[in-house]
């Protein structure tokens, strides 16, 4: 005979509790009232705690799927309630179907990862902790060898092929070990030394020492890694985007000029230029064979020597010259010119004219 442990025996704001066989009737009515009060993931709960109990299995990757009046009914079990044979019978088939959903699953997750092998991150790992081993050795060998071997632990990260990507977790594992032994010099702990009085203050250091070694090879290979690395290569700019930036003078009516394309400069071996305003005519010659550039508001790759700028007295009379002169005699008339010789800068703004470009 069922004997209800709750004070309220319709199951009206508490959760139902039994002690003994469960009839129809209050199994109806417990599951009512779990299906009113809780929710699918309390149903999942109940599910995965008597299961871990029971079977010490882990069903929640397979519960999820099932209907959650079997969590409800685990619950029910798990307060000490007892099923009728046929509900029994029911149930019974029910944890036989799970606990085969859940083997198809891990098999499959099994499969899956089979399939897909370890990770790159997994991958890392694995080599860091096999040169940690080796480095591990080569400690033991030190302590046997009584601290007279010279040990190379960039040897033997040489050897298995040791890269930028696993030195971080090689460090780590050196500091740790490094603090360690520094611990037991630094200590007044007398449980401390104890447990380390079979090495002298200088073995220790000699550790200490190893540790260090390791962190700096583990540097030299990162050094190694960027210096090996090539470098970046930058995307080339279209004309019309090395320009974009260059401000001169479009037109200047006075003297009937136009400035000729400004993408025209690029590639150019020479590029005439006349300002408006100090009226100075000038010739940028190409420093080689990669011609002429612009860089923001200026010109560059040209040479410095040869890149030369004179004062015109009557510019109405000499720039038409220009525009229409051939290679012989733009090479000579700025030596006609009787006027004091300057350096051109590069510097392109609003009064300049770009007057003849040269391929």
């Amino acid at each position: 005979m069922v004997r209800i442990l709750d004070a309220n025996e319709k199951f009206v704001g508490q959760e139902p509790k039994f002690l003994g066989e469960v009839t129809e009737k209050d199994l109806g009515n417990a599951l009512s009232w779990y299906s009113s009060n809780k929710k699918s993931k309390d149903s999942q709960k109940y599910a995965s705690v008597y299961f871990k109990k029971k079977f010490d299995l882990n069903i929640l990757p397979a519960i999820k799927s099932r209907p959650p009046q079997l969590g409800f009914v685990c619950r029910i079990l798990t307060n000490g309630g007892v099923l009728s044979a046929e509900r029994k019978e029911w149930f019974d088939k029910q944890v036989e179907e799970l606990k085969s959903a859940l083997a198809k699953i891990e098999t499959k997750e099994v499969i899956d990862k089979v399939k897909k092998g370890p990770n790159i991150q997994d991958r890392i790992r694995e080599k860091a902790t096999e040169c940690i081993g080796e480095l591990e050795g080569q400690i033991d060998e030190l302590i046997v060898g009584k601290f007279t071997d010279s040990p190379q632990p960039y040897a033997i990260m040489h050897t298995l092929g040791v890269k930028g990507v696993h030195t971080k977790i090689i460090v780590d594992w050196s500091k740790e070990k490094r603090n360690e032994f520094e611990e037991v010099m630094n200590t007044d702990d007398a449980q401390l030394k104890e447990g380390y009085s079979n090495f002298k203050k200088t073995e220790l250091k000699k550790i200490v020492a190893f540790c260090d070694q390791v962190i700096l090879d583990c540097g030299k290979i990162n050094n190694q890694a960027v210096a090996g690395r090539k470098p970046r290569k930058k995307k080339a700019k279209s004309p019309e985007q090395l320009v974009a930036k260059l401000k001169h003078c479009l037109e200047f009516k006075d003297l009937s000029l136009t400035s000729v394309k400004s993408t025209d400069i690029i590639g150019s071996l020479q590029l005439w230029v006349y300002n408006t305003k100090t009226r100075k005519l000038g010739v940028y010659n190409a420093e080689d064979a990669a011609g002429l550039s612009v860089k923001g508001s200026a010109i560059v790759n040209f040479s410095e020597t040869k890149s030369v700028q004179k004062t015109l007295r009557k510019p109405e009379v000499m720039l038409p010259e220009v525009l229409k002169g051939g290679k012989v005699f733009l090479r000579n008339v700025l030596d006609g010119i009787k006027a004091v010789e300057n350096k051109l800068n590069g510097r392109i703004n609003a009064d300049t004219i770009l007057l003849r470009v040269m391929k």
